[in-house]
């Protein structure tokens, strides 16, 4: 236990700023701003709370503070920027909102801009990122623990390893980044615990902490902080000075751009690449300034007050100590980098490096950030290598062979679509924000906590052979396969699929959750098939939570009725039962009743489709419904744990309409049933919409708006032949909105009878965001006489440029391209640019109006954004003529290799007008234009990195 106490402070730092602030439940809370009020007196909901006296006491000290309303709500959860006020006037600082104005979301207008910017300058708490606070979000108790220690400013390698004090019962739940400051905290006395009826304490570590919890600890820390330095005892800086300082900066991440221009940061006395096995001059503990390793070589370089940069293969880097930042530069292409007991204060960033890649033997490493474009890198972790943290931006392998400490990894939501990341060995916490790639945990491999983000919709994750992950907390829908172990997870939307692992995991509870309701509360059915669905809503501190589709469901007579995962019951025969569910702690039960009214002979309602706005109901025996009027329908619809009235709701030929409710994220239940006299039909039906979804705009290529144009859509990332799963078709003014299920998915629009060549969009169903700009540009089928070439790529890089070389008139050559559209011969448009796509996908479309005889060179440039051209998935269509298929298609083929241009085909045009085809299929960082054209030097183009 001895070296764990060693590990907390080296740890800690980095803790906060990512386990502390990433691992918060991503739940929003409508937060009010607060109001200081001098007397507990005129808070008239503190009487009956445990920490009325501390409360009272923190007030009078203006440190705490209540609500406009009168209240100080001692049950609510605690946000980022409440907690950011108290810990703010706890440590004595002083309101300053200069640094808050680098938050976008922390505007200088709101109450907390002040305590934001002062908590951050003391090093005490970071942004979420860098250019974001997250003031609204929650914060959980085992959060609350570790930010105090933290406050203190205290090491915790002198704790007592051994106590009269029994353990918390359930330190298991405890997040493994949080295990040393929780224990340390409830045997020093700061925190108490919750006493249970056996008589054992627990602390609910993942329960989101209330205002009163907070209030008793900023008491403790403010009160009686000597109280506890018997169990902690000040810090020591690496030279053995005492730093008591509680507000000491913890190591922070760099900005974007805080490393450009590094490579030629070299002072004159620096290393100029010899290749030696001393390291010139530099050795030793000798301090020396910026270094650029620019050859193969063994190099010791002592301490370096500045940073040094890699840009050769072949290099092995030992016994230094680098006071500044570490670049793997992008020249090292495919090659080998060694790290021999190197330390790295600063930022370790590899851009380069192969399958075989970056190792670190016996090094220490603060932040490590892996961005290779192509996502062909591997780093290793030997001996007994401590990394305190880990962003991959890119594609990567990551593998631990360290008996050192590594920190958290995060993935960041910069990972191109479609990438790979692969760990193995021992993690104790992985945080995922990238959205459709895959991550494996390779064979063994032990998984502490695996947090994945809202926006992480569609991430698959692979557990190899024997490979265990612990605990997983899902706030997107993922899906896991592979032989190896998931051990519970906490999932807090529906729809993650486990379906490919050899074992379900354990599903645990929303700890926020209370008690369970329940609606209806006893249900009867009136026809065989009838079916009616039961709505199971977790009540919270805050906004109640859906939680039919996450309880386990079942019945004590399936012969009677069955009950689907997601709380729909239909009938199967007469006869009373009780349907069951449970959800953590808590179960209902409900009694059911069958009773089949006229069964052979009375028509029945036999399905209902339900959208947000309509319930469209389908009925057995020939029944005619034009015939039925509203009077012969009950209609129930529930929507966030409460029964709710449709509004304007109409019956009409079978179909009932409704006003859509303006609302997003949760789902609508609707049941439909017969009236209580069954006059006209006998039976009831359920269905439910998640209303979540996405909308957008489709224009042509001059920007007019396609109207009753239909999109059809399938499920996932380019799929382009699976099951149709929700068709839409655009209004008068191009605009299109569908209810889906959270997830991405693939539109195709246009082809068939339509004038327009079939492309496809992307559309992304999210549960915390309505995206309402998922638009595309219809493309027409050419003329008889002209040819278009049509790019099309994936989410990654942001910006592919279409560029055409061709016969000009006069005997030259054109070039088309983003800055530089049209070409015209003689006052006639010869050949465009349509459209010119800078935000992912495409399509950019090339079309020749006028065909002359010659060769025509259509190659890709790799504009902006991330990922490689390789890693693209870019595809060029040909289309010749009048023809609404592709005369030629040629797509990317995936590997390595960041190069910025593909050469992509050759069109050869005859005397006779023939047309052929010639495949170049060529990668280069040279402009083919200079090579095709040398002639045209001349014209220098304004392209960025001509």
């Amino acid at each position: 236990m001895n070296s764990k106490w060693k590990k907390f402070n080296r740890k800690l730092s980095v803790v906060l700023s990512t386990s502390l602030i990433a691992s918060m439940f991503s739940m929003q809370l409508l937060a009010s701003a607060e109001v200081t009020s001098s007397s507990v007196t005129s808070f008239k909901d503190v009487e009956q709370s445990y920490a009325k006296t501390e409360i009272t006491k923190l007030i009078e000290k203006g440190i705490l503070s209540g609500f406009a309303d009168g209240t100080f709500k001692p049950s609510d959860s605690v946000t980022r920027a409440q907690l950011a006020k108290i810990m703010v006037g706890a440590l004595q600082l002083k309101p300053d909102s200069t640094v808050a104005s680098s938050f976008k979301d922390v505007e200088q207008s709101k109450w907390y801009a002040g305590y934001v910017s002062a908590l951050v300058q003391s090093g005490v708490a970071q942004g979420t990122s860098k250019d974001t606070f997250s003031p609204d979000k929650k914060v959980t108790r085992e959060e609350l623990a570790v930010f105090f220690v933290r406050a203190f400013g205290w090491e915790t390698k002198n704790a007592p390893t051994q106590t009269t004090k029994p353990q918390l019962a359930d330190m298991d739940k405890v997040s493994d980044w949080a295990k040393d400051s929780v224990s340390l905290a409830y045997q020093s006395g700061f925190i108490k615990g919750i006493v249970q009826k056996d008589g054992t304490t627990t602390f609910n570590p993942t329960g989101v902490a209330d205002r009163q919890a907070l209030a008793r600890l900023a008491y403790e820390f403010v009160m009686n902080k000597s109280t506890y330095e018997q169990f902690m005892i000040p810090a020591k800086t690496e030279e053995g000075t005492d730093n008591s300082n509680p507000t000491k900066p913890e190591t922070t991440k760099p900005s974007e751009n805080s490393n450009k221009g590094n490579s030629s940061n070299n002072s004159s006395t620096g290393d100029n690449g010899n290749n030696n096995n001393t390291g010139g001059n530099n050795g030793g503990g000798q301090q020396t300034s910026s270094k650029n390793l620019t050859s193969p070589g063994t190099y010791t370089l002592g301490n370096v007050t500045g940073n040094v940069t890699i840009g050769s293969q072949g290099v092995i880097l030992k016994d230094t100590k680098i006071n500044g930042n570490l670049q793997v530069l992008e020249s090292v292409a495919n090659g080998d980098v060694t790290l021999d007991h190197v330390t790295v204060t600063g930022t370790t960033s590899i851009k380069g490096g192969g399958p075989n890649s970056i190792h670190a033997l016996n090094s220490v490493l603060a932040t490590v950030i892996v961005d290779k474009a192509d996502g062909s890198v591997r780093l290793v972790l030997e001996g007994a290598s401590d990394v305190q943290q880990i962003e991959i931006k890119s594609g990567a392998i990551v593998k631990n062979d360290s008996t050192g400490d590594v920190g958290p990894i995060e993935l960041t939501d910069s990972i191109p679509h479609n990438a790979a990341v692969v760990l193995n060995g021992t993690f104790d916490s992985i945080m995922v924000h990238a959205e459709q790639i895959s991550v494996e945990f390779g064979d063994n491999s032990s998984i502490g906590n695996l947090e994945v983000f809202q926006q992480a919709l569609n991430t698959v994750f692979k557990i190899n052979q024997g490979a265990t992950v612990n605990r997983a907390i899902l706030d997107a829908i993922v899906q896991f396969s592979g032989a190896g172990a998931l051990t519970s997870a906490q999932v807090n939307v529906e729809g993650s699929d486990f379906s490919g692992l050899q074992q379900h995991p354990r599903i645990e509870a929303d700890p926020t959750v209370t008690s369970l309701v329940y609606l209806p509360e006893i249900i009867d059915l009136s026809a065989v098939n009838a079916t009616k669905q039961i709505v199971l809503t977790g009540v919270t501190g805050s906004a109640n939570k859906d939680v039919t589709s996450l309880a386990s469901w079942e019945v004590e007579n399936n012969g009677i009725v069955t009950v689907n995962n997601s709380g729909k019951i239909q009938a199967v025969a007469n006869g009373t039962t009780v349907v069951k569910a449970k959800y953590g702690e808590y179960q209902i039960q409900v009694p059911v009743t069958v009773a089949v009214y006229n069964e052979l002979t009375h028509p029945r309602l036999e399905g209902v489709q339900v959208t947000n706005g309509s319930a469209k109901l389908t009925f057995t025996n020939g029944l005619d419904v034009s015939e039925l009027t509203a009077e012969d329908f009950v209609v129930h619809a529930y929507y966030n744990g409460q029964e709710r009235e449709l509004s304007n709701l109409q019956y009409h030929n079978g179909e009932f309409t409704f006003s859509p409710i303006d609302s997003y994220g949760s789902t609508l239940y609707i049941t439909v049933d017969s009236n209580t006299d069954k006059t006209q039909f006998a039976g009831s039906q359920s269905a439910s919409v998640k209303l979540t979804g996405f909308g957008g705009r489709i224009k042509d290529v001059a920007g007019a708006p396609v109207a009753n144009l239909q999109i059809s859509f399938r499920k996932g990332l380019d799929n382009k032949t699976g099951e149709i799963v929700g068709t839409v078709t655009t209004d008068t003014y191009g605009k299109y909105y569908i209810n889906m299920q959270p997830g991405i998915y693939t539109g195709e629009l246009g082809g068939g009878d339509t004038k327009y060549i079939r492309t496809y969009l992307i559309g992304v169903s999210a549960v915390n965001v309505n995206n309402q700009n998922e638009n595309q540009t219809a493309i027409e089928i050419p003329a008889a006489n002209e040819t278009r070439f049509v790019l099309t790529w994936g989410k990654d890089p942001a910006d592919l440029d279409s560029h055409l070389i061709g016969p000009a008139g006069d005997g030259g050559v054109f070039h088309t391209y983003y800055a530089d559209k049209r070409y015209y011969y003689d006052d006639e448009l010869m050949v465009d640019l349509d459209l010119d796509d800078t935000t992912s996908y495409g399509p950019e479309t090339t079309t020749i109006r006028q065909l002359l005889p010659g060769t025509y060179t259509f190659y890709v440039h790799h504009y902006s954004g991330t990922s490689t051209i390789k890693m693209s998935g870019a595809k060029i269509d040909v289309f010749h003529g009048a023809v609404p298929t592709p005369s030629a298609t040629y797509t990317v083929e995936e590997g390595s290799g960041n190069e910025l241009y593909w050469n992509v085909l050759k069109m050869i045009v005859a005397e006779d007008g023939t047309v052929t085809y010639e495949t170049v299929n060529q990668f280069t960082n040279v402009n083919p234009l200079h090579t095709l054209t040398p002639e045209s030097s001349s014209q220098e183009t304004n392209e960025a990195g001509e």
